[in-house]
Formats: structure tokens, sequence, C-alpha cells
């Protein structure tokens, strides 16, 4: 079974609902700006599986599970296995956050879930300005295929921070692409908070 790194309910993480979010560790990427970087290098405790199963079969005040990370889809078949057990304890609608770099493991779960929130970092046709972000190699019709499998599904939504590097025109070549490939979903810009003073805040 998949390994879960914590649960949360949250009425921050998708709009108009409460959700139980599920974050499981390891990622694929090394944004300069990671708010969840012991989370993301699997640097964490494991949850028992069994935790979250009461969560599910006792928590009736969320109406959304939403997974989370670290990066969920680094995970491939195992998270659709985490998926294919939520289904089997509670007709629940489920979202998944996405940097949409494995369009593939979308592809695999895209029938099982309800809807993606997937993050774009920068202008998705500006592969050095991506790069700059994520620190790994970026190909930009791989993103494109992955926004187009989370456009299809009603619980989708595009988010960008609002990081300092990021100009106005920026901003806007963001919100051009998903004109064109984003289904009408939601685009939410979120603000920019430095790593280093939420450290400072919560030491």
């Amino acid at each position: 079974m998949i390994q879960v790194a914590s649960i949360l309910t949250s009425s921050l993480d998708h709009p108009g609902s409460l959700s139980l979010s599920i974050y499981l560790p390891h990622c694929n990427l090394d944004c300069i700006s990671c708010h969840n970087r012991e989370l993301a290098r699997g640097e964490v405790p494991n949850l028992p599986i069994e935790d979250l199963i009461w969560e599910l079969e006792n928590n009736f005040l969320v109406d959304l599970v939403v997974i989370s990370g670290g990066e969920p889809t680094v995970h491939g078949k195992k998270l659709l296995d985490l998926i294919e057990l939520i289904r089997s304890i509670r007709d629940i609608p489920i979202r998944v956050d996405t940097n949409g770099f494995l369009p593939e493991v979308m592809e695999l779960i895209a029938d099982r879930v309800d809807g993606f929130a997937l993050d774009i970092k920068a202008p998705p046709l500006n592969r050095e300005k991506y790069e700059l972000i994520v620190r790994r190699r970026y190909e930009p019709e791989r993103l494109i295929r992955s926004v187009r499998v989370a456009a299809d599904l009603p619980y989708t939504i595009f988010r960008t921070v609002r990081y300092p590097w990021l100009t106005d025109s920026d901003i806007e070549e963001i919100r051009d692409f998903l004109a064109v490939y984003g289904g009408g979903r939601p685009h939410f810009i979120n603000p920019y908070l430095d790593p280093a003073q939420l450290s400072i805040e919560r030491s």
C-alpha cells in the first residue's frame, strides 16, 4: 500500500468544500520555493493506513477528498490503488493535486477521480522560465497533455503562485494559455509566502 504522511481536515483546499486532505511523500521536482521540502524528500513519518480508513468511515463533515503531496502522481499504480480504496469505503468526490509532469499517470486515474488541482508555475510555453522554477527538465507538450486531461473533470482547478519573479506579462501568458487549453475551469492566483519566513514563524 502507498505511504501516507499525514491527513488533515481543511476548508482551504477547494472552494466551497470541507476536504479530507491526504498528504503523500516524494516529488519529482525541486522547486526553488517549496513549502513542503521534508515531504517532497520523503523525510516524514508513515501514518498507519488504518488512521485514514477510520477518517473515511467516521468523518462525515467532509464532502471532498484531496490527495496532495509532495507529488501524488510519482506513486503511479499505487495512487490508483489508494483511490480505489477510498471509493470502496466512501462515495465522495476525489481531487488529486499535481504539477502535471506525469500525464500518463493522470490518464491512468482520470476516470476514477473528479478533478485535479494542477499547478501552473510559469508561462507554459516558456521552457527557460519554467525550468528556472522547477529545476528539472520541462517539456511543454507534456504539460499541455496534462491540462487537457484535467480540463474534462468537474472539480478541476488551476493554480499559480505569484512568485516575485513572475511579471504581470507572465501571468497574462498563463491566463491566455488556460483560455485555450483549460476548458473554462477556474484559475486561482495564490500569494507567495517566503519559506524561510514561514520557518521562522513556526519555530
